[in-house]
């Protein structure tokens, strides 16, 4: 549930422009900042988390999560964005995507809605707290309901988690013994029911995990606030 997933967003020209009638190939331009956005959101609907790679936090989260830092609540309020990352040369003028990050003085990271209108600039030493105020700013604007209300709800089916988790452990512990004794022949009873005994206890346990984790997933779908309507063309 706090997996991160990353698009890396790719943008191909429908033709090779070229510079002349000579048909020599013309270098690439950047896009339109609007037009940027809108081609790094694709047809996801979700507002946008958008990271550019540098040499230091290149094929790592670190732009994102910061090591030996608690980052449960930001993987927790990502699951809510479309999380893309541009490539390092994102900062050169003739890379698709440039207009979203002009320079290397450009900011590491920033949230937005998919219209643009609410844009969050981040830097990858932004504190926990500061980026998290970020994530929820720009969710509350976009959702119907803050998904950062969930985050408790979170904690509590972890903590029930744990428990069965532990639960299924100790009764896979003694699954093991008793296997271990039946080869050393066990007294005491049938070994084949208490086996048995077990093995149900066991699945009884893993379908309670399963149920409260789809329980969780379908209490924490929020729908999205409806897309603000195009205003009329001037006459």
């Amino acid at each position: 549930m706090l997996k991160l997933e990353w698009d890396f967003a790719v943008y191909q020209e429908t033709e090779e422009p070229k510079s002349d009638a000579t048909g020599v190939r013309a270098a690439r331009t950047a896009l339109p900042r609007e037009k940027a956005l809108s081609v790094i959101a694709g047809s996801d609907p979700r507002p946008l988390l958008v990271l550019r790679e540098c040499a230091k936090c290149n094929k790592t989260d670190d732009a994102l999560l910061t090591p030996g830092y608690d980052n449960e609540k930001v993987l927790f309020l990502a699951r809510w964005f479309h999380c893309v990352k541009l490539p390092i040369d994102v900062v050169e003028s003739t890379q698709p995507f440039h207009a979203l990050f002009p320079s290397n003085d450009s900011e590491h990271l920033f949230v937005t809605t998919l219209d643009g209108s609410l844009r969050v600039p981040l830097e990858s030493d932004t504190s926990r707290q500061e980026l998290c105020s970020a994530l929820t700013k720009v969710l509350a604007q976009a959702y119907k309901r803050d998904p950062g209300t969930l985050y408790l709800d979170l904690h509590r089916l972890a903590d029930q988690l744990d428990i069965l988790d532990a639960q299924v452990k100790s009764l896979n512990d003694k699954r093991s013994d008793l296997m271990e004794s039946r080869g050393a022949g066990s007294k005491g009873g049938d070994p084949k029911q208490k086996l048995a005994k077990l093995d149900a206890e066991i699945e009884a346990a893993k379908k309670q995990i399963a149920e409260k984790i789809a329980g969780f997933q379908k209490g924490a779908k929020i729908d999205l606030k409806a897309a603000a309507p195009e205003k009329e063309a001037a006459k």
